[in-house]
Protein backbone atom coordinates (compact mmCIF):
# COMPACT_ATOMS: atom_id res chain seq x y z
CA UNK A 1 0.00 0.00 0.00
CA UNK A 2 1.30 3.68 -0.82
CA UNK A 3 1.36 6.34 1.74
CA UNK A 4 -1.45 8.43 2.34
CA UNK A 5 -1.07 12.05 3.24
CA UNK A 6 1.88 11.14 5.53
CA UNK A 7 0.32 8.09 6.26
CA UNK A 8 2.24 4.49 6.07
CA UNK A 9 0.19 1.42 5.71
CA UNK A 10 2.29 -1.03 8.40
CA UNK A 11 -0.39 -3.89 9.72
CA UNK A 12 -4.05 -5.03 8.50
CA UNK A 13 -6.16 -4.49 12.01
CA UNK A 14 -7.12 -7.92 12.33
CA UNK A 15 -3.26 -8.51 12.86
CA UNK A 16 -3.38 -6.25 16.04
CA UNK A 17 -4.95 -8.57 18.54
CA UNK A 18 -6.53 -7.11 21.95
CA UNK A 19 -3.94 -7.19 24.41
CA UNK A 20 -0.63 -8.35 22.64
CA UNK A 21 1.71 -6.37 21.10
CA UNK A 22 2.46 -6.66 17.26
CA UNK A 23 5.93 -5.31 16.44
CA UNK A 24 6.17 -4.21 12.71
CA UNK A 25 8.22 -1.93 10.06
CA UNK A 26 7.51 1.18 8.31
CA UNK A 27 7.75 0.77 4.49
CA UNK A 28 10.42 3.56 5.45
CA UNK A 29 12.33 1.38 8.32
CA UNK A 30 10.61 2.82 11.42
CA UNK A 31 10.12 0.22 13.93
CA UNK A 32 6.53 0.35 15.38
CA UNK A 33 4.75 -1.40 18.24
CA UNK A 34 1.34 -1.50 17.44
CA UNK A 35 -0.76 -2.25 20.84
CA UNK A 36 -5.16 -2.80 20.74
CA UNK A 37 -6.42 -1.59 24.33
CA UNK A 38 -10.27 -1.65 24.52
CA UNK A 39 -10.26 -2.00 20.43
CA UNK A 40 -8.54 1.15 20.20
CA UNK A 41 -5.09 0.88 18.12
CA UNK A 42 -2.37 2.67 19.31
CA UNK A 43 1.55 3.29 17.84
CA UNK A 44 4.24 3.37 19.57
CA UNK A 45 8.45 3.07 18.61
CA UNK A 46 9.69 -0.18 19.14
CA UNK A 47 12.47 0.25 21.54
CA UNK A 48 12.48 1.34 25.24
CA UNK A 49 14.01 4.19 26.24
CA UNK A 50 16.04 2.39 29.03
CA UNK A 51 18.29 -0.07 26.83
CA UNK A 52 16.19 -0.04 23.68
CA UNK A 53 14.84 -3.54 24.09
CA UNK A 54 11.73 -4.36 21.65
CA UNK A 55 8.53 -2.99 23.45
CA UNK A 56 6.85 -5.51 21.01
CA UNK A 57 8.48 -8.29 22.92
CA UNK A 58 6.72 -6.89 26.19
CA UNK A 59 3.37 -7.23 27.89
CA UNK A 60 0.27 -5.44 27.46
CA UNK A 61 -1.13 -4.84 31.02
CA UNK A 62 -4.89 -4.34 31.96
CA UNK A 63 -4.34 -0.62 32.98
CA UNK A 64 -3.56 0.26 29.18
CA UNK A 65 0.58 -0.16 29.74
CA UNK A 66 2.87 -1.98 28.09
CA UNK A 67 5.85 -3.53 30.27
CA UNK A 68 9.36 -4.08 29.12
CA UNK A 69 10.46 -7.89 29.32
CA UNK A 70 13.87 -6.90 29.71
CA UNK A 71 13.70 -4.47 33.20
CA UNK A 72 10.09 -4.26 33.80
CA UNK A 73 9.80 -0.38 32.38
CA UNK A 74 6.37 0.18 31.87
CA UNK A 75 4.83 3.20 29.51
CA UNK A 76 1.33 4.67 28.96
CA UNK A 77 -0.01 3.34 25.26
CA UNK A 78 -1.70 6.21 24.30
CA UNK A 79 0.37 9.03 25.77
CA UNK A 80 4.13 7.23 25.67
CA UNK A 81 4.27 8.46 29.46
CA UNK A 82 6.67 6.18 31.94
CA UNK A 83 4.34 4.76 34.22
CA UNK A 84 7.19 3.01 36.00
CA UNK A 85 11.22 2.81 36.00
CA UNK A 86 13.60 2.38 35.21
CA UNK A 87 13.37 4.29 32.35
CA UNK A 88 13.19 7.62 32.42
CA UNK A 89 12.59 9.46 28.97
CA UNK A 90 8.90 8.88 27.22
CA UNK A 91 8.77 6.36 24.46
CA UNK A 92 7.22 8.53 21.69
CA UNK A 93 3.79 7.66 20.11
CA UNK A 94 2.41 8.02 16.67
CA UNK A 95 -0.67 8.76 15.41
CA UNK A 96 -2.97 6.17 13.72
CA UNK A 97 -5.32 5.52 11.26
CA UNK A 98 -7.81 2.23 10.36
CA UNK A 99 -9.46 2.34 6.92
CA UNK A 100 -10.74 -0.59 5.10
CA UNK A 101 -9.04 -2.57 6.83
CA UNK A 102 -5.62 -1.38 7.19
CA UNK A 103 -3.75 0.36 10.07
CA UNK A 104 -2.21 3.22 8.52
CA UNK A 105 0.97 5.02 11.01
CA UNK A 106 2.22 8.38 10.92
CA UNK A 107 5.71 8.68 12.16
CA UNK A 108 7.57 11.34 10.17
CA UNK A 109 11.04 9.93 11.39
CA UNK A 110 10.05 10.68 14.87
CA UNK A 111 6.49 10.80 17.27
CA UNK A 112 5.18 12.50 20.33
CA UNK A 113 6.58 12.20 23.64
CA UNK A 114 4.98 12.84 26.83
CA UNK A 115 6.06 14.52 29.95
CA UNK A 116 10.07 15.74 30.62
CA UNK A 117 12.58 13.55 32.33
CA UNK A 118 11.96 10.80 34.69
CA UNK A 119 8.17 12.21 34.36
CA UNK A 120 6.34 9.31 35.77
CA UNK A 121 2.27 9.87 35.05
CA UNK A 122 0.73 9.65 38.32
CA UNK A 123 -1.51 5.91 38.17
CA UNK A 124 -4.46 7.46 40.46
CA UNK A 125 -4.76 10.67 38.03
CA UNK A 126 -4.69 8.06 34.95
CA UNK A 127 -7.66 6.15 36.19
CA UNK A 128 -9.85 9.44 36.54
CA UNK A 129 -9.16 10.13 32.50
Amino acid sequence: MDALHGFEAVARADEVVEGVPLGVETPTGERVCLVNVRGRIHALHDGCTHQAFPLSAGDVLPDGTIQCPWHGARFDCRTGAVRNGPACEPVAVYEVRVEDGAVWVRTNGEGRVAGGECAMVDESEQERT
